[in-house]
């Protein structure tokens, strides 16, 4: 909250609209409430996201498909929702839109990331196509798909903090990429990577050298994949500390 605070001060007009994207029907409040209070809109953020922790077979609340479904209700299908509410207004604005999407929606370099990997690959081939659309009927409307690593946020540094590669090593600042963030607006770019040391590392050794593949499972440690599962469980215990990604680590 301070955080959020010191950053919006200075602002002439500031409306903090709380809402649980996994009502994807409901979601197009953010927009009208947005028109409503400062009767335009210029650039829109998708930033949702429900991060599930642990490995897919190991955990039997994510194999529920209504859990399976509410993870992708946030992370696709209601920016999809706010996308085709958000457009008209943007048309008119000559706007932006930047997607906040990950390196794992190009390589699944974690298996105890499955949902997250398969609704950030669902997001980027959704969202792709979108851009190509927009470019094709030579709409005023133009699109990011943000192409983001781990950011050292107070939440993700805390329960990343026993893996094998420290934090600090790969993972970007947070101011540095809300300032990223900002820019595309004015650069109008249509993929930005951030951090791009990392990002690109990875995605050239996962796509260009088989190999690989069997260090990142080696990177699990001595005791394998048993190791992992009790590994993740300390992980939600300590979001559900920290009530990160609230709700979305455990079952219905």
């Amino acid at each position: 909250k301070q955080w959020y605070q010191r950053r919006v001060r200075g602002a002439e007009a500031v409306e903090v609209v709380s809402y649980d994207f996994s009502d994807v029907a409901g979601s197009s409040v953010v927009v009208n409430r947005t028109i409503e209070r400062f009767g335009r809109l210029d650039y829109m953020v998708l930033n949702q996201v429900a991060y599930p922790l642990g490995p897919f077979l190991a955990v039997k609340y994510m194999q529920d498909p209504a859990y399976v479904e509410k993870i992708f209700r946030v992370n696709l299908f209601s920016n999809i929702e706010l996308a085709l509410h958000a457009i008209p207004h943007l048309e008119s604005s000559q706007g932006h839109m930047f997607v906040t999407s990950s390196v794992f929606g190009d390589v699944p370099v974690n298996y105890s990331w499955a949902l997250y990997c398969a609704s950030k690959h669902a997001l980027n081939g959704f969202f792709y196509s979108l851009q190509q659309e927009l470019l094709a009927k030579q709409s005023p409307v133009s699109l990011t798909v943000g192409n983001l690593g781990l950011i050292r946020t107070p939440d993700m540094e805390a329960v990343w903090q026993d893996e094998p590669i420290p934090v600090s090593l790969i993972a970007g600042h947070m101011d540095t990429a809300a300032q990223g963030m900002l820019n595309c607006y004015s650069t109008r770019s249509r993929t930005w990577t951030y951090p791009p040391g990392p990002n690109h590392f990875i995605t050239l050794l996962w796509n260009y050298f088989p190999w690989y593949h069997e260090v990142v499972i080696a990177n699990d440690g001595p005791a394998g994949y048993q190791d992992i599962v009790e590994r993740y469980k300390d992980k939600v215990d300590l979001s559900k500390q920290r009530r990160f990604s609230e709700g979305y680590n455990e079952g219905s």
